[in-house]
């Protein structure tokens, strides 16, 4: 059951920063800035985005795994 909810709530997050790196809401992207580098570029926040929603996609898909295991 932890897994299958911490599966979920994976996928969600990973989609939520998708979204946010292709679309680039200014002020979720200005919030990304300011928690990294007060001086990073718009398109390496979006970068910082992608990477970390793909990190969080594969604990996504390795705890769907766990739980299709269990």
């Amino acid at each position: 059951m932890g897994y299958t909810i911490g599966a979920i709530a994976c996928i969600v997050y990973a989609a939520f920063v998708y979204y946010v790196a292709i679309k680039r809401p200014p002020s979720i992207i200005r919030l990304v800035k300011k928690k990294f580098n007060k001086n990073m570029s718009d398109d390496a926040a979006v970068i910082v985005c992608y990477v970390f929603a793909s990190i969080v996609l594969a604990g996504g898909i390795a705890f769907s795994i766990l739980a299709a295991i269990k």
